[in-house]
């Protein structure tokens, strides 16, 4: 994997700085994906407010998003949030901490 910039690595905690992004971001870690009117309802937000934070999360490369029919899915791209938190930390092993086994 390429080394992650420091603009790109600015960008993604400039991402995280939001309160409601950490929160989708840490509620996305605990699954596989989730569907775009569940993050909604499990943050009580609209998903008019979603749909900005996630473009953010998304130029941050933070998450992936996917629509299948009329719905939309999200997930954390958990090796891009590793390496950023790794360069902070580099010491440490950030990845098998925060998520198990990465796939």
């Amino acid at each position: 994997m390429a080394r992650m910039t420091v603009e790109n690595r600015a960008r993604i905690f400039a991402a995280l700085a939001d309160p409601t992004r950490l929160k989708l971001v840490e509620m996305l870690a605990q699954e596989e994906e989730l569907c775009g009117i569940h993050i909604a309802q499990r943050a009580g937000i609209s998903m008019a407010l979603l749909s900005h934070h996630w473009k953010v999360l998304a130029d941050a490369g933070l998450v992936v998003r996917e629509r299948r029919g009329q719905r939309q899915y999200c997930r954390v791209d958990r090796d891009i949030l590793a390496e950023a938190f790794e360069h902070v930390w580099p010491q440490r092993r950030i990845r098998s901490s925060l998520f198990g086994q990465v796939r």
